[in-house]
């Protein structure tokens, strides 16, 4: 008689061969889950970034905007009746009043006039003892 033949499930590929293409797959997906994550650090980031600089032009325009606002509050046609009011001895200046001083000589430099030693040469006694 013959044998019995018995079906027996036969791998084709062996435990080191899973063994590394689970490895490669596990690494490819690492790979691709860091580039994932680093490309949504880098747009959160530009959306952050976009969002300071719209931040900062409407601070800009609010300071132009207050500038103004102080230029226009402190006119001259503005301020001098509530100084008036207020009792305040202010008066306007005009060119007569104003003291026209001379201009001071410009001052003397004493180490200007000393000669100077040449610093490619070392000094071996101080010069002012």
């Amino acid at each position: 008689m013959k044998p019995r033949q018995r079906n027996r499930y036969r791998n084709s590929l062996g435990l080191p061969t899973i063994t590394a293409i689970l490895i490669v797959v596990a690494s490819l997906a690492l790979v691709g889950l860091g580039i994932v994550v680093s490309k949504n650090r880098v747009r959160a980031l530009g959306d952050e970034q976009r969002k300071v600089e719209s931040e900062t032009r409407l601070l800009q325009t609010e300071i132009v905007a207050l500038n103004n606002r102080i230029e226009t509050m402190l006119t001259r046609d503005r301020v001098q009746p509530r100084l008036t009011s207020s009792g305040t001895l202010l008066r306007p200046i005009t060119k007569f009043s104003l003291l026209m001083l001379k201009s001071l000589p410009p001052p003397v430099d004493s180490a200007a006039s000393a000669p100077k030693a040449d610093p490619a040469i070392a000094q071996t006694s101080p010069q002012h003892p």
